[in-house]
């Protein structure tokens, strides 16, 4: 009994070990995906025109939020490590908080209680909140307008320069790279713009 019980418990470490190794693997390469995304090779070009700098302005400042988000984030923390390494200990903590709420959102997508009690809007009100709080009680408010200032001409970069990626699907497509790729129909629509907006305007003159 003593053995089997050894055994047992073994088997659970070893399960354990597993699905932690398992569970790595999948965040780096998620992590590694959504890097590959934002600063793909080759997927950046100059736009055609105003409007199709707008139109990429817009439209990737919809896709890549979440992207603009984490890197403005991380140049708050890091501009606050030399001075007020509390406070970045702290704001730390509380996204560690926010990333787990996002997480039981993915293993539970149709709970009652995380969608309607605790929902999305309700969560990140909150948690600005929090974070706007922290930063004023610490007298650190001037570093989110000094981190907003350095990641502000990266973001407009990367949003003007950042092409549709239904525009290099197709022209990959022509060469046997990536034929068969889903294209969203918005993006086609965008991709449309940025490539053909100068040719019509050249032809209304």
């Amino acid at each position: 009994m003593a053995t089997h019980g050894a055994n047992l418990r073994q088997f659970g470490l070893l399960s354990a070990a597993k699905e932690a190794a398992e569970n790595a693997r999948f965040h780096a390469r998620s992590a590694r995906r959504a890097i590959t995304r934002f600063a793909r090779p080759g997927a950046f070009s100059y736009p055609a025109n105003r409007a199709a700098a707008a139109s990429r302005f817009s439209r990737n400042l919809a896709a890549f939020r979440g992207h603009y988000s984490l890197l403005l984030w991380f140049s708050l923390l890091a501009f606050l490590f030399p001075s007020h390494r509390a406070t970045m200990l702290f704001l730390m903590v509380i996204s560690k908080v926010v990333l787990s709420y996002a997480v039981l959102l993915r293993l539970f997508p149709h709970s009652a209680i995380l969608h309607r009690i605790l929902d999305r809007r309700i969560v990140a009100g909150v948690f600005l909140v929090v974070v706007m709080v922290q930063l004023a009680l610490a007298g650190a408010v001037v570093y989110l307008f000094i981190a907003t200032a350095a990641v502000a001409p990266i973001v407009v970069a990367h949003a003007v320069f950042r092409t549709a990626d239904s525009s290099l699907a197709a022209g990959a497509g022509e060469n046997g790279k990536l034929a068969g790729e889903t294209i969203p129909i918005s993006e086609k629509k965008n991709a449309d713009l940025e490539s053909g907006g100068g040719q019509i305007s050249d032809r209304s003159a």
